[in-house]
């Protein structure tokens, strides 16, 4: 039996069925329609709401389960610039945001910023994949990855297209569980919880790395170094992420004295605009209070 897939097609269009839902606004149900960013520092939320502006900063990552190799030195961490948003239900933030002293896990910090999730995939945010190091795909793309390598150690022509295609999944990548450094202390953790999603900037504009790795530059990959580069990225208007109002969901912050501060902060940014104030400010949550109840 032959099927005509386009008198198919134009029956279901008949009957209503829209194949572009993917542009349309459809609620999530078994996972938030937020995506949360989350620090340690209010001063980095205030600046983020002052600025409505979201900075992009170089971000460690371990690829030590994908065996790569640049000649005879294995790559341990690459870094690039990302930011990095959970895509978790509020009731099981406190996993995320706070420290685990049981199992030696530190959380990312109660203060931070959600996103309406629509929005963010309008301007290109992206969930990661998760890799299990003994499945099929992570030992294909170790050995696709470690070809190109090859490749370019050896300084044979590269297939430029496919080249960047590849770097692009790394950045898209991350393993089931590992290892993440934090303040230069590395300790183990589960990814897979968090469900996270990246937005990676547009870094053709820029004259900055767009991808480091210790085997290769191991003095860019200096904790210091990697600090001074994300400082330096924050002058570089084309890599923003530019915030309105109505993207913005929740800003979170530690305590009722911490409230009162941002209040000030968007005060002080939109001015006499009390509209603008008033809506901004209705969004702000003091995390301890709500975390009681959650």
């Amino acid at each position: 039996m032959i099927i005509d897939w386009s008198e198919l097609l134009l029956e279901n269009k008949k009957e209503g069925i829209d194949f572009g839902l993917q542009k349309k606004n459809i609620d999530y149900k078994q996972s938030a329609n937020t995506l949360f960013n989350f620090m340690t520092k209010f001063d980095y939320l205030v600046k983020d709401i002052k600025d409505m502006k979201l900075y992009p900063r170089y971000v460690v990552e371990n690829v030590e389960y994908l065996k790569l190799k640049f000649g005879n030195r294995s790559i341990g961490n690459v870094a690039f610039p990302m930011l990095c948003f959970c895509d978790i239900n509020l009731h099981n933030l406190p996993l995320h945001v706070e420290n685990d002293d049981l199992n030696g896990t530190k959380g990312y910090g109660k203060y931070g910023i959600g996103l309406d999730k629509n929005w963010c995939e309008r301007k290109g945010f992206q969930p990661i994949t998760y890799a299990n190091q003994e499945s099929k795909f992570s030992i294909e793309f170790s050995e696709l990855f470690n070809e190109n390598l090859d490749l370019l150690y050896s300084d044979l022509p590269l297939k430029e297209e496919f080249s960047n295609f590849i770097l692009d999944q790394l950045r898209l990548i991350k393993p089931l569980k590992g290892v993440m450094n934090r303040d230069g202390e590395w300790f183990n953790k589960n990814f897979h919880d968090e469900k996270e999603w990246r937005y990676l900037p547009d870094m053709t504009k820029v004259e900055m790395s767009d991808f480091i790795n210790d085997a290769t530059k191991p003095r860019e990959m200096e904790s210091a170094t990697l600090n001074k580069m994300s400082d330096t990225l924050t002058n570089e208007n084309s890599i923003h992420l530019d915030l309105d109002l109505e993207c913005i969901n929740y800003i979170f912050v530690d305590s009722s004295k911490d409230r009162d501060k941002m209040i000030n902060v968007i005060k002080e940014r939109f001015g006499d605009d009390i509209d603008k104030c008033m809506n901004l400010a209705s969004k702000i949550v003091i995390y301890e209070q709500i975390a009681r109840d959650w």
